[in-house]
């Protein structure tokens, strides 16, 4: 295809249009990580078809037309007040400063809301009348899935606390938080508060648990962003956020009033034994956590009854990053550990584990996309608070009926070579019959 200047402005215009108008109408489903890829291959198949139509270009000329827009769009977004979806570090060419002030009144303000106690019956019922950011993408996703979030909110509020599973892949990421946490930190100079479960201002029924808050006024350019954790065990870390972990920082953002999220996943692994860990020389980041548990034999039913949380639960303790990875450095923390904590907990074991992989990618806060999904967040909550008071049980995932094979009996009748055959099950089947051709002919004659 041959285009002058003026031709090539009227593309560049139109596609633009295209564009502006797709963000406008689809918003709500940026989410999704194949979002540009959609918007490309749409607007591809608009203007190749228009185009085809005025006798601009052929159907060869397909691939074309969709480097042009894929082009465009690149170029739109560095100037579009639609963020985009998510931004690697390595492409981030002039990181903005904050207000240190103005950010520094925004953080106390967080920290001063009133919260209970974790782990309390009222906590528990705060966070029973919430849908948090983390499940809020059922809302907006397909009809089961809304089913299953609206079923769990209405079930009965159970503050039970089994025993832990440490072999979990949920437990996984618990157990690696605080040590992403800490990587973090030390890989970007900084410093990450926790602030608990966050009520929305405007929007009651939504709640944010962030993993942490850049705290450090120092660091002017990572100071009030939020950050968000995932820790890998099987699937593939790609650098493009999920669209429910996607969904759960833009709602994170929006109740928290903050604008930027770095999105940290990390895959730590751990070696088999203390010789392989001291053997390896492959990983960067490496270290030693210590897991305990509580002693139970000097305590009273009673004291028991009342920290059974507590009791049920690990206990980790992190080697810090600073600590040398010499085996005298890390014999002497292990010791340091074990005595400051030996009259409560006893050493269960000693894990050495390496960062095999990671990634950190910046998400900006896309209030489009949040006053597209806050009246479908909104209905949920309204449909929730009525089917707890109407019934909420057709709201439960249909059971599959179990398919029984029957049992085949074959009996000798008796006094004869016959045999009967009992529950043999009945097949669609296809009766065939050959007919005699020259026989039939000669019969019709």
């Amino acid at each position: 295809m041959d285009f002058n200047d003026n031709d090539l402005l009227d593309i560049e215009n139109d596609v633009y249009e295209n564009i502006e108008e797709y963000l406008r109408t689809e918003v709500i489903n940026i989410s999704s990580p194949h979002f540009y890829e959609n918007l490309v291959e749409d607007i591809t198949n608009v203007i190749h078809d228009y185009w085809m139509d005025c006798g601009i270009c052929d159907d060869e000329d397909y691939d074309e037309v969709e480097t042009i827009v894929e082009n465009l769009l690149d170029v739109y977004l560095d100037f579009s007040v639609i963020p985009r979806r998510s931004i690697s570090y390595q492409s981030l060419v002039e990181p903005s400063e904050k207000n240190t002030n103005e950010m520094l009144d925004k953080i106390n303000a967080l920290k001063n809301l009133p919260q209970p106690k974790q782990k309390t019956k009222e906590w528990y019922e705060f966070r029973y009348n919430l849908i948090t950011a983390s499940n809020i993408w059922k809302a907006l996703s397909s009809t089961a899935q809304r089913n299953s979030l609206i079923y769990e909110k209405c079930k009965p509020l159970n503050t039970f606390q089994s025993s832990t599973n440490t072999e979990s892949a949920m437990h996984w990421g618990i157990k690696y938080e605080p040590l992403t946490v800490m990587w973090y930190e030390h890989v970007y100079q900084t410093k990450l508060d926790d602030f608990g479960c966050i009520m929305h201002p405007l929007y009651k029924c939504i709640g944010a648990s962030p993993d942490g808050i850049n705290t450090d006024p120092s660091n002017k350019v990572l100071f009030g962003r939020m950050v968000e954790i995932k820790n890998i065990v099987n699937r593939d870390i790609t650098g493009s956020p999920k669209e429910e972990y996607w969904v759960q920082t833009q709602v994170q953002m929006e109740t928290c009033d903050l604008e930027e999220c770095d999105f940290v996943e990390t895959r730590f692994k751990e070696h088999e034994s203390e010789e392989q860990f001291y053997a390896d020389e492959d990983h960067e980041y490496k270290g030693v956590i210590l897991h305990f548990m509580f002693k139970t034999s000097n305590m009273t039913t009673d004291e028991i009854s009342a920290n059974l949380s507590a009791i049920n639960s690990p206990n980790y303790k992190y080697m810090p990053f600073n600590i040398p990875r010499t085996k005298q450095s890390i014999d002497a923390w292990i010791n340091e550990i074990k005595t400051t904590n030996q009259s409560e907990m006893i050493l269960f074991s000693t894990l050495y584990w390496y960062l095999d992989e990671h990634s950190c990618v910046l998400i900006q806060r896309n209030r489009a996309w949040f006053q597209a999904a806050a009246p479908i967040i909104e209905d949920t909550w309204q449909t929730i608070l009525k089917e707890r008071t109407d019934g909420y049980q057709h709201r439960a995932a249909k059971k599959r009926a179990i398919k029984v094979e029957p049992n085949i009996h074959v009996d000798k009748i008796d006094d004869s070579t016959s045999q009967s055959i009992r529950n043999m099950p009945l097949m669609n089947s296809i009766c065939l019959v050959k007919l005699d051709h020259d026989a039939f002919a000669e019969e019709t004659l």
